[in-house]
């Protein structure tokens, strides 16, 4: 299972499998849920992809430095069995996050 949810309610929609969580405004802050993974990226700066992963189930955190840092981490903290089925999603929601 893939979600990533919006920060405010809307009704689920069978069809709609990916949207993301805005959790605050500064630092800006995202929350996935990925598989049974719930992660946490925080943005150091809201225009550039430089922040930290964090990962609550075990404390787990990595810093990151670009966006394609940001997706190997993001693959190493889920599974490489999980990725390759969720990659595409999670780059969708890449595209959504209003960082440049």
């Amino acid at each position: 299972m893939f979600l990533c949810s919006d920060f405010s309610y809307r009704p689920m929609d069978d069809r709609e499998i990916v949207t993301y969580r805005r959790e605050s405004e500064n630092p800006v802050e995202y929350r996935l849920f990925i598989a049974n993974q719930t992660l946490h990226i925080l943005f150091d700066d809201p225009h550039t992809w430089r922040g930290r992963i964090f990962r609550p189930a075990d404390g787990l955190e990595a810093f990151f430095s670009n966006r394609v840092c940001l997706e190997h981490l993001i693959e190493g903290l889920v599974g490489r069995r999980v990725w390759p089925q969720y990659r595409k999603q999670v780059l969708t929601i890449f595209e959504q996050f209003q960082v440049n």
